[in-house]
């Protein structure tokens, strides 16, 4: 551990090391109901889960040797029910997109591409 003394303007020694490990145990300044160590506590400031802990869950659910990291695989309920009621007719296909740049889209509002397919058009007739 990094020795933690400092010397004050008036030239008082702190040591910052003693005085966080004297208040470990104590309420943490905030909302987040922890101590200095980190450990969850409850209304009576008394610890009910410790960071370690926490850490040590966090990290095995990370580290699953089961699942990779590049397929997920969703097990619930409510997407396999989701899954069995779409059918392969109410998934729409998208439409072409026309390869001439000079024609509108069927909205009549051409895009940024055919603004600049226009301009380059009218360019090369001049």
């Amino acid at each position: 551990m990094a020795k933690k003394t400092y010397k004050t303007a008036q030239g008082k020694i702190v040591d910052l090391g003693a005085l966080q490990l004297q208040n470990e145990t104590v309420r943490a300044v905030g909302n987040m109901g922890v101590n200095a160590r980190g450990d969850k506590l409850n209304s009576k400031n008394k610890s009910i889960d410790s960071r370690n802990a926490s850490i040590r869950r966090h990290y095995k659910k990370q580290t699953r040797t089961n699942v990779s990291n590049d397929e997920v695989v969703d097990t619930s309920i409510k997407a396999n029910q989701f899954e069995s009621s779409v059918s392969n007719d109410a998934i729409v296909q998208p439409q072409a997109v026309a390869e001439d740049p000079a024609v509108e889209s069927s909205n009549g509002i051409g895009g940024l591409a055919d603004a600049i397919a226009k301009a380059k058009q009218n360019d090369s007739e001049v």
